[in-house]
Formats: C-alpha cells, sequence, structure tokens
C-alpha cells in the first residue's frame, strides 16, 4: 500500500498556520507581502490539491477496513489545496494592489474572501462530520507493527477521539470564518485564526512524526523487528 499522508499532513498543517497568519496580518492592517504569500500558498495547494485528488480518485488506502482514509484525508486535503490556490492566484493577480495603500488593499482583500467563504463553511461543516464519524466508528487506531502509535492500537478510542478533535478544531474554525463574513461578524475572524492555529501546529508535529512512526512500521513488516518506540 502506497501512501503519502505524512506529506499531506505536515503541508496541511503548514497551509493552516500559513492562511491563520495571512488572515491575521490582514485584520491587523499589516503590509502583505503579496508576492511571497502567492508563492506559499501556490506551493502548499498544488501540493495538497494533487495529493488529495490521487486519494480521492485512486483510493490508495484500502483493506482491513481502511478505506475510510481515502476519505477523510484525500478529499479535505484536495478542496483545501484548491482553496490555497485559489489565495495564491488573486494575491499574484493583484501584487499591485498590495504596495498601494493598506488600509484599502487589506480591506478589499478580505471583502473578495467572502464568496470563499462559502466554500470554506462547507468544507468545515464536511470536517465536523467527519470528527463525528472518528469518535462513532473508532477510526484510526494504528496496527501493532506501527512504533509509538501501535502501542495503543488495542484502544481504539484514544486515536478516534485524536483525530476527532484534530478535525474538529479545523472545523470550528473553517465554520466561524464563514459565520464572520455573512453575519457580519468580522471578530469572528480572530477565533478562527486561533482555531487554525492549533491545529496547524497539531497537524505538522503529527505528520512530521508519522515519518518516523510510518518508516517504522514498513521496517517492522519487511524485516521481522519489533520497534515500539
Amino acid at each position: 500500500m502506497v501512501v503519502y499522508n505524512e506529506l499531506v499532513a505536515i503541508t496541511a498543517g503548514a497551509g493552516l498556520l500559513g492562511f491563520a497568519g495571512f488572515i491575521w496580518q490582514l485584520i491587523k492592517d499589516k503590509r502583505i507581502d503579496s508576492e511571497g504569500w502567492a508563492g506559499f500558498f501556490g506551493v502548499t495547494g498544488l501540493v495538497l490539491f494533487v495529493l488529495g485528488v490521487h486519494t480521492t480518485v485512486t483510493w490508495p488506502f484500502g483493506g482491513d477496513g481502511f478505506e475510510y482514509a481515502n476519505i477523510a484525508f484525500g478529499q479535505p486535503a484536495a478542496a483545501f489545496g484548491a482553496l490555497l490556490l485559489l489565495a495564491a492566484i488573486y494575491l499574484w493577480r493583484h501584487r499591485e494592489l498590495f504596495k498601494g495603500e493598506v488600509d484599502a488593499a487589506n480591506a478589499q482583500a478580505l471583502a473578495s474572501l467572502k464568496p470563499a467563504s462559502i466554500f470554506v463553511g462547507a468544507l468545515g461543516l464536511g470536517m465536523a462530520v467527519l470528527a463525528i464519524s472518528f469518535v462513532r466508528y473508532q477510526l484510526g487506531a494504528a496496527p501493532p507493527e506501527e512504533p509509538i502509535s501501535g502501542r495503543f492500537g488495542d484502544m481504539p478510542i484514544l486515536e478516534a477521539l485524536f483525530l476527532g478533535g484534530l478535525w474538529g478544531v479545523v472545523a470550528v474554525g473553517a465554520i466561524l470564518f464563514a459565520l464572520a463574513f455573512w453575519l457580519e461578524r468580522p471578530q469572528l475572524l480572530r477565533w478562527a485564526v486561533y482555531a487554525w492555529i492549533i491545529g496547524g501546529v497539531v497537524f505538522l508535529l503529527f505528520g512530521a512524526m508519522n515519518f518516523y512512526t510510518h518508516i517504522g512500521m514498513y521496517h517492522n513488516i519487511s524485516h521481522g523487528t519489533d520497534y515500539k518506540w
């Protein structure tokens, strides 16, 4: 089974942190480096979109009831990647705007986010349902061959609560983001940023850890070793 959820996780974490930082700069009326942010969103968006779409249409996660991962990991990654690419295109095309007066440029950028916030809110709803699904069906337990995570494989509720909580935090941020625009409550953007910072940090650390644990898992399976940590 060929998977790449390690790269997806760390890229999603970086993307969440980057977008949270970008929104924070907008609401604090900081000057935006549109070309720099366009490059960042372009790279992270491309990785997530390509790998997310590939996961969505080919289902590389398979066997032993693990097929749910294609839905829970691939589809949100593809959608988030598409949104980051949209941000990259907008910032690149409007780079002259951000060289002008800061307040006007940032206000226009925030206003331009309103249509996209509908899709962000819809994805937040989907992430919330996925969070419930993780816990309801106790999904995500690592196999015993996987170091660290595999030590808790006989208690599937633990990883289900972790993954459900992680997806849930990101969902809260996405829903608050949409509500901030459509209820005209801009103060909610601050709370969306906080939620995405938490989610981004955890995704980043989780993805980085998976480079270690997944290599260890394949090593244990291939060589008959029993690394637990």
